[in-house]
């Protein structure tokens, strides 16, 4: 890879942080109109443009310049931030991500809509057709082309102070080059400071001590210098002292101005990085607390982009290690401890360490739920469009932090239920009106870490699940028996069936009876659970309950025959060995577990997965009390509990296929494989299989 692709690399990374926030910004300007949402919107758009005029992306820049230019009247208070500014703003974002994805792709942008939102800002920017700026991006005029009729233009007076920073080099800008773009735009005069340059045996090649002193007098207006500045950013010191505008009387061919030649630097820095000094103040309205560039750089959080694969490379490695860990200890367990008593306090030393090396490198893996729920913004108003329906969105809990993997794969279950919540739960405007409810439906998505869980939630205030029409359709689709007895929670629950639909006919947004299966899949191939609560006429609530890490597990290693199964500590409420009294059977072939006051469904291992050898008396083997995330507590019989252990889980789905009961497979530290129990479907396959008698089952 070359210098220059990986900076495009870098750069386009940058893009999907800047994206990001930019949609995080103007959600929160449809919320309320704050400066700092303005300005953040802003410096967004503005690092974007100036990436994307470095590298000769000419149409993303030209339309990032734009939006920019609209920004900038909207911060000046030039302009009004109405519901048609909403609108614009939010089209705005979205033709971004179109541009980004094309010049990183190759992915043309859909031409009509890039050409109707540019022509929007222009307009709402008072911009010309084509502006008459010089913009780094766009190509030089031939000379000969000028008519020859032009006027020249009137000269200002500039004077520059150019100072290279500790990181300009670094950056790969080169200085000269710099110099010579300010030559360009007019006649100048440069003078180098060279008094700071230290002694040889001190001098640093990496920095350049050199700063430099320029009298420009040029024709060209001092957004061109503006320019230059902004693309090195707070990689320099570029102060600009502007004399007074020449009179402009008299007018002046576009073509008289000189134009700069594209100025090849490195994207800039995040939109959070302090802009370059300059000494003319801005507008009033547009005035931002100030801020010292290097003392904002040390309060900043460092980062380092790493890539995926040497994230995975590390992974295994602590994996091997938990492995290793547990053997040693598994290999001492047989000596005298007070024989081998400092032994024993370097292996309780050593696991510390490891636990400690694998809680960074999970942590490491985490990314904030704020990568996916700021998507959702854009979701809402084009449903909101396509039903005529009013709907609200409202995020909570965006920090909170889970493994990549879930991440990533979590859009797609979460746009399946936004689109059922809006079309089938939020009624129109109409409907709530006439209940008496606030006209503009309510969506809120929320994001809460309990445990080794997190549980994302999203709840409407709509009409809530119709359940006799929905059991209606079920008994009519053959998903379940007309003589069937459904708890209210189990019909709800029949709307994850395969091909269930209530709607009557298939629209783009539902009705072919694929999203809800779908995200019932997904969630449970994540090793997590889908829930569903519903109150007529008052709206619902899915709940998705997703491990933190699918990575490292700690786990109580359980015996049944002589195989070895693990339940995940988080899971477990108590083992015991029950008395006689406590076993009810309700029939032969399903005893039951009176446990503090309740009944408890007993699974039997053994019986599950067709295990000969195994203990048949559940008084004479050891129950354990489970409650999976999100679920109804019940009682899995094993043989014995061999003691906990923390593992480190491998897909039996990629290594060999889906096994229902089980989510995963380990290594334990005797270098023998266990298997790791799923909880959620072990407990509803239970009752799908006694409560619902159907040609396609619920799991």
């Amino acid at each position: 890879m070359t210098e220059e692709e990986d900076l495009k690399r870098i750069f386009f990374l940058e893009c999907e942080e800047l994206l990001g926030s930019a949609e995080s910004s103007v959600e929160s300007l449809r919320n309320e109109a704050s400066p700092e949402a303005i300005n953040a919107l802003f410096r967004s758009v503005h690092s974007v443009k100036g990436g994307a005029g470095a590298f000769g992306m000419d149409r993303l820049a030209k339309f990032a310049h734009a939006f920019e230019s609209f920004m900038d009247l909207l911060r000046k208070g030039k302009a009004e931030l109405d519901q048609a500014a909403l609108d614009l703003l939010f089209d705005g974002v979205d033709v971004l991500h179109m541009l980004v994805d094309e010049s990183q792709h190759g992915k043309p942008a859909p031409a009509a809509r890039v050409d109707a939102a540019l022509a929007s800002l222009r307009q709402r920017a008072g911009l010309e057709e084509e502006p008459e700026e010089a913009e780094p991006f766009e190509p030089e005029i031939p000379a000969e082309a000028a008519p020859s009729n032009a006027i020249a233009a009137p000269l200002r007076q500039y004077q520059i102070r150019f100072a290279p920073g500790p990181r300009l080099l670094a950056a790969g800008v080169d200085p000269l080059l710099i110099l010579r773009t300010i030559k360009q735009l007019g006649t100048a005069s440069v003078e180098a400071e060279v008094s700071k340059i230290p002694a040889l045996a001190e001098l640093d090649p990496s920095v350049c001590h050199i700063s430099w002193t320029i009298a420009l007098d040029s024709s060209a207006p001092k957004r061109d210098l503006d320019e230059i500045a902004e693309m090195i950013d707070d990689l320099a010191t570029f102060e600009i002292d502007a004399g007074p505008e020449p009179d402009m009387a008299h007018e002046v061919s576009p073509a008289a101005a000189p134009e700069p030649k594209a100025l090849a630097l490195p994207s800039p820095a995040a939109p959070s990085a302090p802009a370059a000094k300059k000494t003319e103040p801005a507008a009033p309205a547009a005035k931002e607390p100030a801020a010292d560039p290097a003392k904002a750089r040390t309060q900043a959080t460092p980062t380092v982009r790493v890539d995926v694969p040497k994230l995975e490379r590390l992974g295994n490695m602590v994996g091997e290690l938990i492995i290793t860990q547990a053997f040693l200890a598994r290999q001492a367990a047989g000596l005298d401890t007070d024989q081998y008593r400092s032994l024993f306090r370097a292996l309780d030393e050593m696991s510390q360490h490891i636990r400690d090396i694998a809680d960074a490198a999970t942590s490491i893996r985490a990314q904030p739920l704020k990568v996916v729920f700021q998507r959702f913004g854009a979701l809402v108003r084009d449903l909101e469009k396509a039903t005529s329906k009013r709907i609200r969105l409202e995020v909570q809990g965006e920090s909170v932090e889970i493994d990549k993997t879930v991440v990533e794969r979590l859009s797609e279950p979460l746009t399946h239920l936004i689109r059922n919540s809006i079309d089938h739960g939020i009624e129109s405007t109409e409907k709530r009106l006439a209940a008496g409810k606030d006209p503009v439906g309510r969506l809120r998505l929320s994001a809460e870490q309990r445990g080794s869980h997190v549980v994302i939630e999203l709840s409407d205030d709509g009409g809530g699940i119709n359940r006799e029409r929905v059991l209606q359709k079920a008994i009519e689709r053959g998903l379940v028996a007309p003589d069937a007895q459904l708890s209210d929670e189990e019909t709800d629950h029949l709307i994850f069936l395969p091909g269930f639909s209530t709607a009557e006919a298939v629209t783009s947004i539902s009705g072919r009876g694929v999203g809800m299966d779908a995200v019932r899949a997904t969630i449970a191939e994540m090793g997590g659970q889908v829930t569903l609560t519903s109150h007529p006429g008052r709206g619902s609530t899915f709940s998705l309950h997703l491990p933190l890490s699918l990575a490292i597990l700690d786990a109580m290693v359980t015996l049944v025959a002589r195989h070895n199964y693990l339940i995940p500590i988080s899971a477990i409420v108590e083992s015991l060995r029950p008395m006689p009294a406590s076993i009810v059977r309700m029939d032969k072939q399903n005893p039951m577990l009176s446990w503090r006051g309740s009944m408890l469904r007993i699974v039997n291992l053994a019986k599950e997965f067709s295990i000969p050898g195994a203990v048949e008396d559940p008084t004479q083997a050891i129950l354990v009390v489970v409650r999976p995330a999100g679920g109804d507590l019940f009682a899995l019989q094993v043989d014995d509990l061999i003691g906990q252990e923390p593992v480190v889980v491998k897909s039996l789905e990629k290594n060999y296929r889906k096994v229902v009961g089980l989510s995963g497979a380990t290594i334990l530290g005797d270098g023998r494989p266990a298997l790791i129990l799923d909880l959620p479907s072990l407990g509803s396959a239970q009752l799908g299989r006694r409560k619902i008698e159907a040609p396609v089952g619920a799991d």
